[in-house]
């Protein structure tokens, strides 16, 4: 096997290998250099040999796979497969999978990277224009339309290659501490599968509540997208949901059902189609690991004065305490235990029919109090007006400083506002208008994929001492 230089990305050279015999030499290389050396090359092999290997993989095709160590676009994701599963894998090839993911990762990030702007200078504060460069590689950002996915989604295995998706749990951490995610949306089939592409995970799930009223091509989009991974599936009940109404709750609340039959994951975080992640899947879990049972949900006691027209003077059951927050939370399971299978949940669900804009009182309703016996729910001080510090979303309402323009007093998240989107120490933002600012979203993803590449080789560490220290954390039932 010869190896020579390729180019230099960032710090790292990258070495093209090529020829069809064995990798031992390679190894043997990586085994002896110092790990802060060795760090500094990325690997791209390029054997010229197709892969026969299908997506179901046993002991003797993997062994083979790993015999023929032919990288290329078709087998990728062929060897990511092998490396996924623990039975498979061994000591020998560890070194195969390692190397493989951070090819993939690399794959990925030139999917991702948005072409001809300077994303880190604007994270930096830069202007647009000023961020702009030259560039001899992708000229366009291109939108997808809804009824392209159909094409695009033929051919599942490919799709998955092309749009750059992380077949991979990467950490053993991350394996063993799966999430669940609902995603309730409407329109705009690319703003909905570039948030799935940045939050997938295999060992996640994904329920997909496509709204009754949407578009017949919205709606084949997403169920083509969906029939491309096992572990993401359309609601198989859909509602009309309509704002303020029950049903915005409603269609959390299915999602909920659905995925309560997976009893692998540890936390439920509940999404909409116009958000994205401020966080990487690793940064979520060290997140929620350090929240050590805790749910992250809205709640504020006091200042409800304001708010009583909601209750439309129905007192509320069981003698709870009023609260008003929001209908975006981070929960545990037993959180979303007590509401699909306790009677006393269920009621206070159905009395919530009764109130005007019911998803901002019922998750709240809940965490404010722990008489219910829910664990991880809020134990502390009620005599304070502030809102308690809520990680769970990064949404500017009202006079909150927003770089672009307001609708129903949210501010939509553009440019302008990546500094304070870089800063910001919640999980997801909201809201984001693709048709409105492609670059937002773009350089949020990069940064993701970005983030997620430097952790899995190690250039990156995260720190969880805020997040343990919160006041919900603190104070939580136990």
């Amino acid at each position: 096997m010869k190896c020579h230089i390729l180019s230099t990305l960032r710090t790292r050279t990258v070495l093209l290998c090529a020829g069809t015999g064995s990798l031992m030499a390679l190894f043997s290389m990586y085994l002896i250099t110092p790990s802060n050396e060795w760090s500094k090359y990325m690997l791209i092999f390029n054997m010229n040999i197709e892969s026969s290997v299908t997506a179901t993989h046993s002991l003797s095709s993997c062994s083979e796979l790993f015999n023929e160590l032919s990288f290329s676009a078709n087998s990728t994701n062929s060897y990511i497969n092998c490396c996924n599963d623990t039975e498979l894998r061994s000591n020998n090839t560890g070194y195969v999978c390692n190397l493989t993911m951070q090819h993939r990762l690399m794959e990925i990030l030139n999917i991702v990277k948005m072409p001809g702007i300077n994303c880190n200078a604007l994270f930096n504060g830069t202007p647009l224009a000023a961020a702009k460069m030259n560039t001899t590689g992708r000229q366009d950002d291109i939108p997808i339309k809804d009824i392209d996915y159909l094409n695009l989604t033929q051919d599942c295995e490919n799709f998955q290659t092309t749009r750059g998706y992380i077949m991979s749990s990467l950490t053993q951490e991350e394996e063993d501490f799966p999430l669940a995610f609902s995603m309730v949306v409407y329109k705009d089939a690319e703003m909905v599968e570039r948030l799935l592409r940045a939050i997938y995970r295999p060992q996640n799930y994904y329920c997909i509540h496509v709204d009754l009223k949407a578009s017949d091509n919205f709606i084949n989009a997403t169920s083509a997208i969906a029939d491309c991974f096992p572990n993401v599936f359309i609601a198989s009940r859909r509602i009309i949901v309509k704002w303020s109404w029950y049903s915005v709750l409603e269609a959390e609340i299915v999602c909920m059902n659905e995925l309560w039959k997976y009893s692998k994951w540890k936390y439920f975080i509940n999404l909409t189609g116009q958000e994205l992640p401020l966080k990487t899947n690793y940064e979520l879990v060290k997140i929620l690991t350090a929240y050590r049972g805790a749910s992250d949900v809205m709640t504020n006691y006091k200042c409800i004065g304001r708010h009583n027209w909601r209750w439309r003077g129905y007192p509320v059951p069981f003698g709870l305490v009023k609260s008003v927050g929001s209908v975006h939370i981070t929960a545990n399971r037993d959180f979303v235990d007590y509401i699909v299978n306790n009677e006393t949940g269920a009621a206070i669900l159905n009395w919530t029919k009764l109130l005007h804009i019911p998803d901002e009182i019922f998750f709240t309703l809940l965490n404010a109090n722990p008489k219910l016996g829910i664990k991880g729910t809020y134990t502390g001080h009620q005599d304070s007006c502030d809102k308690r510090l809520f990680m769970t979303r990064y949404k500017m309402w009202y006079n909150a400083p927003c770089a672009g323009r307001k609708v129903r007093d949210i501010c939509i998240l553009s440019t302008g506002d990546l500094p304070r989107l870089f800063a910001a120490k919640q999980l997801f933002a909201n809201k984001f208008f693709l048709n409105d600012d492609r670059t937002v979203v773009g350089c949020l993803e990069e940064k993701i994929f970005n983030d997620t590449r430097d952790e899995y080789i190690g250039t990156k560490t995260f720190d969880t001492d805020f997040y343990s220290k919160l006041d919900f954390v603190i104070n939580q039932l136990t």
